[in-house]
């Protein structure tokens, strides 16, 4: 939510569209932002379209959350890649742990990404 003003700021000072792109297992789904101002600014769409949720899993932030099939899908299809844990050793002795992908492919529909970020050439 916070992101929405930000976004539209730069978009507006430095004309430089944005796409959001959503990564499942199976498929990518991309919807640009000029759609999600509009889908969100539809009231109608909340809660069939879109909902506006706070929870822990985003730190309590107030988001945004649009049903994927509100965009394109721009991947049918999705090689996982394979997934590796790290241990990085901070300052003072502070671990940090996460995990890094390797590998995967994304099978995508390049006409439907052609569409979606507007590039009308044939390169």
């Amino acid at each position: 939510m916070e992101d929405i003003k930000v976004v539209y700021k730069w978009i507006e000072t430095f004309n430089v569209p944005h796409f959001y792109f959503q990564v499942f297992f199976d498929k990518v789904y991309g919807i640009s932002f000029e759609r999600i101002l509009k889908i969100i600014s539809n009231s109608d769409n909340e809660g069939d379209i879109f909902s506006v949720e706070s929870d822990t899993k985003n730190q309590n932030k107030t988001v945004i959350k649009i049903n994927s099939q509100s965009g394109v899908e721009i991947a049918y299809k999705v090689d996982e890649p394979d997934h590796e844990s790290v241990r990085k050793e901070m300052n003072r002795g502070r671990l940090l742990f996460y995990v890094t992908f390797k590998g995967g492919t994304a099978y995508l529909d390049i006409t439907q990404l052609k569409n979606i970020l507007g590039i009308s050439s044939n390169f």
